[in-house]
């Protein structure tokens, strides 16, 4: 029902925003360029808000998503991976007041409860295949569709206080539908079973590694929308940009929002702004973004990359 709810939410914001594009006269003609995942880049997401003597250091991810196009428009092959991590320790304390003068060491009263590293690496490969459109006669006025498959998986490492953690998602079977509402709106979603394993031990000791839990469903839901900067025929540097919503229906990495009892069941909402600039007749683009996950907080995210050419793809 969360997932329902999340995905049902962002559909909803999603179809305002288009209206309005449309409204506007924003929402024509598919643009030329349009953004994807860089191809190499890094992004980095702020920590959360700090209590006293606590220490929050944000993360660096490097991230690849090369394609390839299927012949004849049938479909791409994208493969996507990130590794990276906390940029230094994270620490934690006990926000109950427990002493009346401050600790040893520390500004406050509050003891420190956790130290963190945290390694994160994750692989998927998201195979999309273009259904024949339009079908029938009325389906014409409802846009095209695709049909995904993303199998993935993805790891955590966590070494705390003396004691290693290691934690793996697997999603083999998510599968997904993207919506092609017009020629610069699409909605995306995937869903599927997830399957979490567990791995701890003291620092140094050999790995208890468990068999694998059966979690709750996985879900993503995605909205964007294609905004020209730049006119395609006129500018010498084509510049694009994208409108990005999503829900996200996992809670891996910790990030939910929390409605009075109903703590740990709704996923995190992301927002962002992406833009790609390109010189007339270049192969190569850089992109750039900037938004933010709400889920546990608030968290901004800036990125950076470099889009090479795609085996496949048309120029």
């Amino acid at each position: 029902m969360a997932l329902l709810a999340g995905s049902g939410t962002l559909a909803t914001g999603g179809a305002i925003i288009g209206a309005i594009a449309a409204l506007i006269g924003a929402d024509r003609r598919a643009l030329p360029d349009r953004l994807r995942p860089s191809t190499v880049g890094l992004d980095y997401s702020t920590g959360s808000a700090l209590r006293l003597d606590e220490r929050h250091p944000g993360s660096l991810n490097l991230n690849f998503a090369p394609n390839y196009f299927f012949p004849n428009g049938a479909g791409r092959l994208r493969l996507l991976g990130h590794v990276g991590g906390l940029l230094g320790q994270q620490t934690d304390v006990d926000p109950r007041p427990q002493y009346d003068q401050p600790i040893t060491g520390q500004e406050g009263t509050a003891p420190v409860v956790l130290r963190e590293r945290r390694l994160s690496v994750g692989l998927a490969a998201d195979i999309a295949v273009a259904l024949p459109y339009p079908i029938l006669r009325s389906s014409a006025r409802l846009g095209a569709a695709e049909l995904r498959w993303r199998p993935e998986v993805q790891f955590r490492r966590h070494t705390l206080d003396g004691v290693v953690v290691e934690r793996t998602m697997f999603l083999p079977l998510t599968v997904g539908v993207r919506w092609h509402l017009s020629p610069r709106q699409r909605f995306t979603l995937y869903v599927g079973p997830r399957f979490d394993f567990t791995a701890q031990a003291p620092l140094g000791e050999r790995l208890d590694r468990g068999g694998p839990n059966i979690g709750a469903f996985y879900g993503e839901a995605w909205y964007d929308i294609d905004v020209p900067i730049t006119d395609p025929a006129r500018s010498r540097v084509i510049v694009t940009g994208q409108i990005n919503l999503g829900y996200v229906h996992s809670r891996f990495d910790g990030r939910g929002i929390n409605i009075y009892g109903a703590y740990g069941f709704a996923g995190s909402i992301h927002g962002g702004w992406q833009m790609r600039v390109r010189p007339r007749g270049s192969p190569i683009a850089g992109q750039f973004g900037v938004g933010g996950w709400l889920g546990n907080g608030f968290s901004a995210v800036l990125n950076a990359g470099v889009v090479l050419p795609d085996p496949g793809a048309k120029r």
